[in-house]
């Protein structure tokens, strides 16, 4: 007896959640009009010709106005803005560790997902920052003189 109605109560479930037949002549349903896109800043298509990296990644560019500008590579894409008039000098990172190699430089520096990441680069090939921390990695191994 209970397994009849347990079918019975199943056989209801189904015919009540199906769907009601549609009438033949129903209303036609309306498209909505397409949303006119929101109006975007143009994306830049590349780094331009003499642009000069400052950090893996980052770009330095004057144009022709005397305008500076900073290339970004992004995972959303390459991104420009414009750079402060302001810019004297470059902040110098007190986290990264130095460790010279000859003709290259090998740094270490904090990594934001946890652990360290290392590099090494000719000092030829030094970056703006990378230059920085070398020189105060240099100028705190050099002896003080005293003068007589």
């Amino acid at each position: 007896m209970k397994r009849i109605s347990m079918v019975l109560m199943l056989a209801g479930a189904l015919f009540a959640g199906a769907a009601p037949a549609q009438d033949k002549k129903a209303a036609p349903v309306k498209k909505a009009a397409p949303k006119p896109k929101a109006a975007s800043k143009p994306v830049p298509e590349a780094i331009p010709r003499g642009a000069r990296e400052i950090e893996p990644g980052t770009f330095h560019y004057v144009d022709a106005k005397g305008q500076a500008w900073t290339y970004r590579k992004t995972p959303f894409g390459l991104r420009k803005s414009a750079e402060n008039a302001q810019r004297d000098s470059v902040p110098v990172p007190t986290d990264w560790t130095v460790a010279d190699a000859g003709d290259s430089v090998a740094f270490e520096r904090p990594y934001p997902f946890g652990g360290k990441l290392k590099w090494v680069k000719k000092k030829s090939e030094l970056s703006e920052t990378e230059q920085a921390v070398w020189n105060r990695w240099h100028e705190a191994r050099e002896p003080v003189k005293e003068e007589q």
